[in-house]
């Protein structure tokens, strides 16, 4: 059981005990990320997602030992593969804001489409801070995990977007997590709320 009482496949506990198994990138890893049709992108923009999903792979792997890296873009600029930011992490988190064109993209007004793609070191897909800061920085349209083995997850607002709710879904999902809980508790803590993410109208693939 999840700690909102509700029912985890074994697949999920799995994935929950291999938080700390690194996984190291490999070229082939980076070669399978895959063409994605992002919800409400167009086909330029899909093309584009999946180069910088690669360039986090890349990056991690040639300069950060296959540790977290995060990659902060507006869509809506005219060169969005040359002008990104980038912040370097270590195996477990990344400080996006850490860098300083990365929290410029984030927070300007003028920012159309703001997308932020970083990578986990083990095989989970987004954790209980990647949810917290989705729905913190309203100006991020999309949010994307690449795992070292080049899985793609990513979170998007839909129209029925509720910040009230969503942000209540969280705390639900939060509730009866400690300081010093356990890794696979608080990783089932973001699978939960992930399940119910349509309620609030957050796309989850």
């Amino acid at each position: 059981m999840d700690v909102s009482g509700k029912p985890v496949n074994l697949e999920s506990l799995e994935m929950a005990k291999n938080r700390d198994k690194k996984v190291y990138i490999t070229d082939i890893a980076i070669n399978r990320v895959p063409f994605i049709r992002y919800k409400g992108f167009t086909d330029n923009q899909n093309h584009i997602m999946r180069e910088l999903a690669q360039e986090v792979l890349t990056v991690s792997k040639d300069e950060n030992d296959s540790n977290e890296v995060a990659i902060t873009c507006d869509l809506g600029v005219d060169n969005p593969l040359e002008v990104y930011g980038v912040s370097f992490g270590t195996e477990h988190e990344v400080d996006v804001r850490a860098d300083t064109l990365s929290n410029h993209i984030l927070v300007s007004q003028k920012s159309v489409a703001v997308v932020i793609l970083h990578n986990h070191p083990s095989t989970q897909t987004f954790s209980i801070q990647d949810i917290q800061f989705f729905i913190e920085f309203s100006a991020l349209e999309v949010m994307v995990v690449v795992s070292n083995q080049g899985t793609v997850h990513y979170l998007r607002r839909e129209e029925s977007y509720d910040l009230k709710k969503a942000v209540a879904l969280f705390n639900e999902c939060v509730e009866d997590l400690k300081k010093d809980s356990p890794l696979t508790e608080i990783y089932l803590a973001a699978l939960s709320f992930l399940a119910k993410s349509s309620e609030v109208g957050i796309y989850y693939r």
